[in-house]
């Protein structure tokens, strides 16, 4: 009897490490999603950029506006990215979807805006589409001067 409970608590304690494995990998994969994205941002590469969205995409930002895949891709198009920092990363997963919540301190123009100075919150919702993480919302939470 002593053999079966050992045994048991040991595969318990195994299946527990594997998922806690599991989640640090996609929280490592989304991140490395959004740190790709911004990059493809500053380098103004529109095609890499829209990789990392999902068909399905929407974003909002603190103009009010909100947009699909298509306008956002406009709006990179004419971001004229300066630089970024991420920071603060915090996740929250279910299932094949991760919230993906950070702050930026970054220096670009929204419709020929610029942002405000200062770390900024972000938010970004992942869900996992055969087998790679794209972007399905994302909310910009920087002032827009």
């Amino acid at each position: 009897m002593k053999k079966y409970i050992l045994l048991s608590l040991s595969f318990f304690l195994i299946v527990l490490n594997t998922s806690a494995w599991a989640d640090e990998a996609d929280q490592k994969a989304a991140r490395q999603v959004i740190e790709n994205w911004f990059s493809s941002m500053k380098a103004a590469d529109l095609t890499k950029a829209g990789t990392y969205l999902s068909p399905k995409f929407v974003s909002i930002h603190t103009d009010g506006k909100v947009r699909n895949k298509e306008q956002e891709l406009t709006l990179i198009k004419n971001l004229h990215m300066k630089s970024y920092n991420l920071t603060n990363f915090k996740y929250s997963e279910i299932n094949n979807t991760i919230v993906v919540t950070y702050k930026d301190n970054g220096v670009e123009k929204i419709d020929k805006k610029s942002i405000g100075k200062g770390p900024a919150g972000r938010m970004a919702v992942l869900q996992k589409e055969n087998n790679d993480w794209q972007i399905i919302a994302y909310a910009n939470l920087d002032k827009i001067s």
